[in-house]
């Protein structure tokens, strides 16, 4: 071996300041993280229904922590022994349920008795999604593919070509990729030829599910292009905040000690989480009367933006405290921020391009060069 080849070291720290991140990568991360939403749900909701049985006997207990384990260890042997491209939503789909499955403990791991109910358990776990989420998202922003970066993912994906996966999904996302990458470089020609001598997999029929799914998502978008979807959204929302005034105005009466109320941990730690929870709320409550205001004046953007800002206050705030209130049941609550939160953003979108994208399902065209356009013609 040549004394000027690299060692393992210099080659390792090449690797890190050289990465080349796959361009499909923040799709997979998504189903990772719906997967373990998911997996999570169900096991809260199966113990639940079933009074939280217990697997051994004796001094035995197999705790779920294990299976969570053991999806990871099928996920990470998915992704090392097959170069098909489904190896890879496989393994986010598994790694996503292992990590639901190992998340879930939480409260074991950071209790002294191995308390599994630990009440903060519920908000933390809350929290280390919205980290992951913010994390993806930041991921996503930064995902930016140069000619170098481009070309490995097309080499990428020349393995699909003989593995019979190489649709014309693939066919689109190769082509995206050659107009990236440098025409100078010789390999980009030589890809170009072969890719374009490869016959395409037959598309398959898609499933009953995904029948499904993209027969929901028509309803959505069409349903977000009617006339009167704008006034349903606003009033369901001015309805949440005046609900959330309610809430507020217990939390007050415990506050001046005028009203006796549960609290999740009797003292000032209850207190602190009262005012946490009750500033949050006001905050979103005055985001939506400026929004509304805003709305009837006839500014819609930033009426839509202030609507926004008051859902994910609520979202990554006020529901902080409502799963350390209520546990896992305040996924409900969340559940209807994030609807009205996509119903926000659809309208915004509308509003500003003539189209509607309601949770990435696809789009309804409205007008084809915008609303004002279209109404002159």
């Amino acid at each position: 071996m040549s004394s000027d080849s690299p060692g393992p070291l210099a080659r390792l720290r090449h690797a890190l300041r050289n990465p080349v991140p796959r361009f499909d990568s923040v799709k997979q991360l998504q189903i990772f993280l719906i997967s373990a939403v998911v997996m999570i749900l169900v096991i809260r909701t199966q113990l639940w229904l079933t009074n939280y049985p217990q697997l051994g006997g004796g001094s035995l207990h197999i705790a779920h922590l294990l299976w969570g384990g053991l999806f990871m260890l099928i996920a990470i042997w998915f992704a090392l022994i097959y170069v098909n491209r489904w190896s890879r939503r496989v393994a986010a789909v598994l790694g996503g349920i292992g990590f639901g499955f190992f998340i879930d403990e939480l409260g074991k791991f950071i209790t002294e008795d191995n308390d599994y109910f630990f009440r903060p358990a519920a908000p933390l776990i809350y929290i280390i999604f919205i980290i992951l989420f913010l994390v993806i998202r930041e991921v996503s922003r930064r995902l930016e593919l140069g000619p170098r970066r481009a070309l490995a993912n097309l080499l990428d994906l020349l393995p699909s070509t003989v593995t019979g996966e190489f649709g014309p999904k693939e066919k689109a996302a190769a082509d995206d990729l050659l107009e990236k990458a440098d025409p100078r470089d010789p390999r980009v020609e030589a890809a170009r030829r072969y890719l374009d001598s490869v016959e395409l997999a037959p598309v398959e029929p898609p499933s009953r599910f995904a029948t499904w799914l993209e027969g929901v998502g028509r309803w959505v978008t069409g349903l977000t292009a009617k006339s009167w979807f704008e006034a349903a959204t606003v009033t369901v929302l001015i309805l949440w905040a005046l609900i959330s005034v309610a809430g507020l105005l217990e939390v007050e009466y415990d506050i001046f000690g005028l009203k006796v109320s549960h609290k999740v941990i009797p003292g000032t730690a209850g207190e602190v989480i009262d005012w946490g929870r009750g500033l949050s709320m006001i905050a979103s409550v005055i985001l939506v009367g400026i929004g509304t205001w805003r709305m009837l004046r006839g500014h819609h953007q930033a009426a839509y933006r202030a609507y926004s800002s008051a859902l994910l206050i609520s979202i990554f705030i006020t529901r902080v405290f409502a799963f350390l209130e209520i546990q896992f049941a305040a996924v409900f609550g969340l559940g209807a921020d994030l609807l009205m939160l996509g119903a926000i953003a659809a309208l915004a979108a509308r509003d500003r391009a003539g189209s509607s994208f309601v949770g990435g399902y696809g789009a309804v065209g409205v007008e084809a060069n915008g609303g004002k356009e279209a109404s002159k013609a």
